[in-house]
């Protein structure tokens, strides 16, 4: 996992786990950035699987499985072997 840049921590370090944020809030941690850059962090938290989407413009801190990894709580019932 590549290290983040610093906008994208600053906005990691302010959202809480498994809280939905609107875009426009996030944006509001960084006002200095143009929408464009704000596109790019958020491209870079979700990438290294900080976020992920929720709806239309809403993000959320949840730390996703990779693909290939099934959930925790699932059963082997010899399907996936």
């Amino acid at each position: 996992m590549n290290a983040l840049s610093k906008d994208a921590r600053l906005i990691l370090d302010r959202m809480e786990p498994d809280r939905y944020y609107e875009g426009s809030d996030l944006r509001a941690c960084v006002p200095d950035t143009s929408a464009e850059g704000f596109r790019e962090v958020m491209h870079e938290l979700w990438v290294n699987r900080h976020v992920e989407r929720v709806g239309y413009s809403g993000w959320r801190r949840q730390r996703s499985a990779p693909a290939h990894q099934r959930p925790a709580d699932a059963q082997a019932d010899g399907r996936d072997v």
